[in-house]
Protein backbone atom coordinates (compact mmCIF):
# COMPACT_ATOMS: atom_id res chain seq x y z
CA UNK A 1 0.00 0.00 0.00
CA UNK A 2 2.36 2.44 0.59
CA UNK A 3 4.53 1.44 -2.40
CA UNK A 4 1.80 2.16 -4.16
CA UNK A 5 1.15 5.90 -2.74
CA UNK A 6 4.80 6.53 -3.45
CA UNK A 7 4.85 5.07 -7.23
CA UNK A 8 1.62 7.40 -7.37
CA UNK A 9 2.79 10.61 -5.81
CA UNK A 10 6.12 9.83 -8.36
CA UNK A 11 3.46 10.10 -11.26
CA UNK A 12 1.78 13.29 -9.95
CA UNK A 13 5.37 15.02 -9.36
CA UNK A 14 6.41 13.76 -13.15
CA UNK A 15 3.22 15.05 -14.34
CA UNK A 16 3.26 18.22 -12.80
CA UNK A 17 6.92 18.87 -13.99
CA UNK A 18 6.70 17.60 -17.34
CA UNK A 19 3.31 19.83 -17.71
CA UNK A 20 5.28 23.50 -18.32
CA UNK A 21 7.81 21.77 -21.21
CA UNK A 22 5.02 19.82 -22.71
CA UNK A 23 3.30 22.88 -23.00
CA UNK A 24 6.37 24.80 -24.46
CA UNK A 25 7.01 21.75 -26.40
CA UNK A 26 3.24 22.25 -28.02
CA UNK A 27 3.67 25.81 -28.32
CA UNK A 28 6.94 25.14 -30.51
CA UNK A 29 5.31 22.85 -32.97
CA UNK A 30 2.30 25.18 -33.54
CA UNK A 31 4.54 28.22 -33.79
CA UNK A 32 6.16 26.33 -36.07
CA UNK A 33 3.26 25.32 -38.20
CA UNK A 34 1.94 29.39 -38.21
CA UNK A 35 5.46 30.37 -38.97
CA UNK A 36 5.14 28.12 -42.31
CA UNK A 37 1.66 29.47 -43.08
CA UNK A 38 2.17 32.91 -43.33
CA UNK A 39 3.73 32.27 -46.48
CA UNK A 40 0.68 30.74 -48.42
CA UNK A 41 -2.03 31.13 -45.80
CA UNK A 42 -2.13 31.33 -42.23
CA UNK A 43 -3.62 28.06 -40.58
CA UNK A 44 -5.84 29.92 -39.17
CA UNK A 45 -6.92 26.92 -36.87
CA UNK A 46 -3.49 26.12 -35.71
CA UNK A 47 -3.09 29.49 -35.15
CA UNK A 48 -6.10 29.95 -32.04
CA UNK A 49 -4.80 26.57 -30.58
CA UNK A 50 -1.19 28.18 -30.58
CA UNK A 51 -3.10 31.75 -29.12
CA UNK A 52 -5.05 29.65 -26.66
CA UNK A 53 -2.04 28.08 -25.22
CA UNK A 54 -0.27 31.52 -24.93
CA UNK A 55 -2.63 32.25 -22.81
CA UNK A 56 -2.60 28.84 -20.79
CA UNK A 57 1.34 29.35 -20.12
CA UNK A 58 0.57 33.02 -19.04
CA UNK A 59 -2.08 31.68 -16.76
CA UNK A 60 -0.45 28.40 -14.85
CA UNK A 61 2.86 30.15 -15.41
CA UNK A 62 2.35 33.84 -14.64
CA UNK A 63 5.88 33.98 -12.89
CA UNK A 64 7.68 32.56 -15.74
CA UNK A 65 9.93 34.85 -17.43
CA UNK A 66 7.77 34.11 -21.03
CA UNK A 67 4.39 34.50 -19.50
CA UNK A 68 4.16 38.36 -20.94
CA UNK A 69 6.36 37.34 -23.65
CA UNK A 70 3.41 34.85 -24.59
CA UNK A 71 0.88 37.69 -24.49
CA UNK A 72 2.35 39.94 -26.35
CA UNK A 73 2.05 36.61 -29.08
CA UNK A 74 -0.94 35.82 -28.74
CA UNK A 75 -2.11 39.53 -29.26
CA UNK A 76 -0.30 39.31 -32.26
CA UNK A 77 -1.87 35.82 -33.68
CA UNK A 78 -5.44 37.62 -32.25
CA UNK A 79 -5.51 40.56 -34.60
CA UNK A 80 -3.79 38.09 -37.38
CA UNK A 81 -6.91 35.88 -37.12
CA UNK A 82 -9.02 39.06 -36.84
CA UNK A 83 -9.66 39.02 -33.48
CA UNK A 84 -8.99 42.42 -32.96
CA UNK A 85 -11.15 42.56 -29.81
CA UNK A 86 -9.17 39.62 -27.84
CA UNK A 87 -5.99 41.31 -28.94
CA UNK A 88 -7.08 44.46 -26.94
CA UNK A 89 -7.97 42.47 -23.68
CA UNK A 90 -5.03 40.71 -24.32
CA UNK A 91 -2.56 43.91 -24.09
CA UNK A 92 -4.76 45.46 -21.46
CA UNK A 93 -3.56 41.95 -18.94
CA UNK A 94 -0.21 42.16 -20.76
CA UNK A 95 -0.38 46.05 -19.52
CA UNK A 96 -1.82 44.97 -16.11
CA UNK A 97 0.01 42.38 -14.87
CA UNK A 98 3.77 42.96 -16.17
CA UNK A 99 4.00 46.66 -15.40
CA UNK A 100 8.20 45.77 -15.77
CA UNK A 101 7.92 43.89 -19.12
CA UNK A 102 10.75 44.57 -21.13
CA UNK A 103 8.54 45.45 -24.36
CA UNK A 104 5.65 47.49 -22.80
CA UNK A 105 5.96 50.69 -24.30
CA UNK A 106 5.77 48.28 -27.68
CA UNK A 107 2.86 46.67 -26.05
CA UNK A 108 0.87 49.86 -24.95
CA UNK A 109 1.52 51.73 -28.68
CA UNK A 110 0.42 48.27 -30.09
CA UNK A 111 -2.81 48.47 -28.70
CA UNK A 112 -3.73 51.94 -29.84
CA UNK A 113 -2.29 51.33 -33.33
CA UNK A 114 -4.85 48.17 -33.16
CA UNK A 115 -7.64 51.06 -32.15
CA UNK A 116 -7.14 53.30 -34.43
CA UNK A 117 -6.79 51.31 -37.40
CA UNK A 118 -8.34 48.20 -37.04
CA UNK A 119 -11.13 49.17 -34.37
CA UNK A 120 -11.32 52.85 -35.61
CA UNK A 121 -12.02 53.78 -32.12
CA UNK A 122 -10.25 57.05 -32.62
CA UNK A 123 -11.37 58.34 -29.09
CA UNK A 124 -9.83 54.46 -27.04
CA UNK A 125 -6.69 55.27 -29.53
CA UNK A 126 -5.87 58.65 -28.85
CA UNK A 127 -6.52 57.75 -24.76
CA UNK A 128 -3.86 54.90 -25.46
CA UNK A 129 -1.44 56.96 -27.03
CA UNK A 130 -1.73 59.78 -24.50
CA UNK A 131 -1.17 56.85 -21.61
CA UNK A 132 2.05 55.86 -23.70
CA UNK A 133 3.41 59.36 -23.96
CA UNK A 134 2.62 59.93 -19.90
CA UNK A 135 4.40 56.82 -18.94
CA UNK A 136 7.45 56.69 -21.74
CA UNK A 137 7.79 60.16 -22.61
CA UNK A 138 11.58 59.38 -23.54
CA UNK A 139 10.87 56.19 -25.81
CA UNK A 140 11.86 56.09 -29.01
CA UNK A 141 8.26 55.76 -30.42
CA UNK A 142 7.30 59.01 -28.55
CA UNK A 143 8.04 61.10 -31.31
CA UNK A 144 6.09 59.07 -33.99
CA UNK A 145 3.35 58.53 -30.94
CA UNK A 146 3.09 62.21 -30.49
CA UNK A 147 2.82 63.39 -34.36
CA UNK A 148 0.15 60.27 -34.44
CA UNK A 149 -2.03 61.81 -31.51
CA UNK A 150 -1.88 64.93 -33.47
CA UNK A 151 -2.86 63.92 -36.63
CA UNK A 152 -5.51 61.16 -35.51
CA UNK A 153 -8.41 61.16 -37.82
CA UNK A 154 -7.01 63.45 -40.28
CA UNK A 155 -7.95 62.34 -44.35
CA UNK A 156 -4.77 62.03 -46.29
CA UNK A 157 -6.32 65.38 -47.73
CA UNK A 158 -5.75 67.17 -44.41
CA UNK A 159 -2.51 66.01 -43.93
CA UNK A 160 -1.53 67.47 -47.38
CA UNK A 161 -3.01 70.72 -46.90
CA UNK A 162 -1.52 71.16 -43.41
CA UNK A 163 1.72 70.00 -44.54
CA UNK A 164 1.68 72.72 -47.56
CA UNK A 165 0.25 75.40 -45.34
CA UNK A 166 3.20 74.81 -42.83
CA UNK A 167 5.87 74.79 -46.07
CA UNK A 168 4.28 77.64 -47.62
CA UNK A 169 4.40 75.95 -50.71
CA UNK A 170 0.98 75.54 -53.14
CA UNK A 171 -0.65 72.17 -53.45
CA UNK A 172 1.10 70.72 -56.61
CA UNK A 173 -1.83 67.87 -56.37
CA UNK A 174 -4.73 70.35 -56.73
CA UNK A 175 -6.37 70.55 -59.97
CA UNK A 176 -6.45 74.38 -61.45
Amino acid sequence: MKNRFLFLLLIALAACSGGRQQLLDEISEKEAIVTKSYEDVLDKSTAESLRQDYWTFADDYPDDSLAPKFLHKAAELSLAIDMTKDAVNTLDTLIERYPEYQFLPDALFFKGFIQENHMKDLAAAKKTYEVFLNRFPKHELAAQVAVTIENIGKSPEELVQEFMARTNQPDSTASD
